[in-house]
């Protein structure tokens, strides 16, 4: 098959950026601002992220299985949802940092869920049809890691633009704040801006990728007269496929460990750490790099030693190097807080954490296309919407699982809320490292057991698309 474009590779990539600034977002500034800035319990920060993956249950299989019955000469099957993503996207962004002063415990709680939702059911909009775009683009089995590669690339990019905007433009310590996390004045604001850049990355994303619409997969009659019987017994094969749940399971776990992880990172710089707010602006460039990195190994790993080989070491990789600084912090090797060495080392390590992660990931969603279409030899249909819908639940359920499961870890060691560093007391500072350390690795050490019966190789790959190109033409 023909080798796809650099442009389309680029515009295709830059959409995911949309979702690297609300990964940000969701998992680095809201929590902490609903927590430790308006003061609402960490039980119910948790709680209300678990809640609204409830909507996720229905919106994300819905989403899918209808982009993959649309018709439309014109925009094709995904477009449409796409650009009809995008507007409802940024505003409920802005809107979700923007409550109104004096709510109660529960108005807070009411207001987090309700615009969580309103974001999600959008985020719906755009990235189950977004994903499964990019299963769509290419047959070849190197160059798909190569394209979901390079939309991580995108995400870890304008994540850290953004996170650098934030700490250095709105974020800045004052008289008043001495840490500018705590300023709430700053959250609506930097969070238009946030908005607004991803409704527009995701029309140009949208834009720039409608060249390639004639040459994707239409649906099938078969999935034209879809029905709720029908759909699931889909799901019922899928997950009957050894190859889908191993991918599910392992990239459940994985995003548990991370959803955990990240919405400690405030906590873990700010009082474990003792970084300042110009320190933590440098942190997010070790994503950036992992992902440029990443771009570059990801597709030649994955092809020279086999996807699951190479996804196994890298999920193993990532919680090695993420809890690396805390489990030497307890052992006494780590440098100390104030030191010259301290911010270099930490880059250091969550650069090669960052690299491993998106790595692992590029290759899971490079993966799940495979499983695509050894769904498609078995059934005669390619559904790459409800494949991909499912694995944006498992990520959404899993993220939103360690979120409530970092609530519950806040109120275990009995954080204290809207406290500055010198008032907490050692004792759940060190707490804090048991948690980004032993527990987290975890988390990452029992997810790669769950890779290990994956099935395709890359010759039983090779022998599903010899099989499907002898029974439809697919350029």
């Amino acid at each position: 098959m023909k080798k796809l474009p650099l442009q389309i590779k680029l515009f295709y990539g830059l959409g995911r950026g949309s979702l690297g600034i609300k990964d940000g977002l969701f998992q680095l500034f809201l929590f902490f601002y609903f927590s430790q800035v308006l003061g609402l319990d960490p039980e119910l920060a948790g709680l209300s992220s678990l809640v609204s993956l409830g909507f996720d249950a229905i919106s994300d299989p819905l989403v899918g299985v209808i982009s993959d019955k649309w018709k439309s000469k014109k925009w094709g099957r995904r477009h449409p949802f796409i650009f009809a993503s995008a507007l409802p996207l940024g505003f409920f962004i802005w809107l979700l940092f923007s409550p109104p002063e004096g709510l109660s415990q529960s108005g807070l709680f009411a207001w987090l869920t309700t615009f969580s939702v309103l974001v999600r059911a959008a985020l719906t909009l755009f990235n189950v049809p977004y994903i499964s775009l990019g299963a769509e683009l290419s047959t070849d089995y190197k160059e798909r890691t190569s394209i979901t590669a390079i939309r991580l690339m995108f995400s870890a990019l304008f994540s850290v633009i953004v996170m650098i905007v934030g700490y250095v433009f709105y974020f800045v310590p004052t008289e008043e704040y001495a840490n500018g996390l705590l300023n709430q004045a700053a959250y609506p604001t930097f969070a238009l801006l946030c908005g607004t850049i991803m409704a527009i990355i995701i029309l140009i994303s949208g834009w720039g990728t409608r060249k390639t619409i004639p040459n994707l997969p239409q649906p099938s009659a078969a999935q034209d007269q879809l029905t709720t019987r029908q759909l699931l017994s889909s799901l019922g094969i899928a997950f009957k496929m050894s190859s889908f749940r191993s991918l599910i399971v392992f990239k459940m776990l994985m995003h548990i460990g991370l959803g955990v992880g990240v919405v400690f990172t405030p906590y873990y710089c700010t009082y474990y750490f003792g970084f300042a707010t110009q320190e933590m602006a440098v942190l997010p460039i070790s994503a950036m790099i992992g992902g440029i990195l990443s771009f570059l190994v990801a597709p030649n790993l994955g092809n020279r030693f086999d996807k699951k080989v190479t996804a196994l070491w890298s999920g193993l990789l990532v919680g090695l190097a993420f809890t690396l600084p805390f489990h030497l912090r307890m052992l006494g090797f780590f440098p100390e807080n104030g030191t010259s060495l301290l911010l270099p080392t930490y880059v250091a390590t969550l650069i090669v954490a960052y690299t491993a992660l998106m790595t692992a990931i590029s290759l899971i969603n490079s993966m799940m296309a495979d499983v695509v279409d050894e769904f498609e030899l078995q059934t005669g249909n390619r559904q790459e919407g409800l494949f991909f819908s499912m694995s944006s639940l498992s990520h959404k359920m899993t993220t939103g699982v360690g979120t409530f499961i970092a609530g519950l870890l806040l109120a275990w060691i009995e954080f204290p809320k809207q406290t500055d560093v010198a008032d907490v007391a050692p004792s759940i500072i060190d707490s804090l490292g048991w948690v980004g350390g032993p527990t987290t690795l975890s988390i990452f050490v029992v997810s790669v057991f769950f890779i290990l019966p994956y099935p395709i190789t890359k010759a039983r790959f090779q022998e599903i698309r010899v099989a499907l190109d002898k029974k439809t033409p697919y350029s």
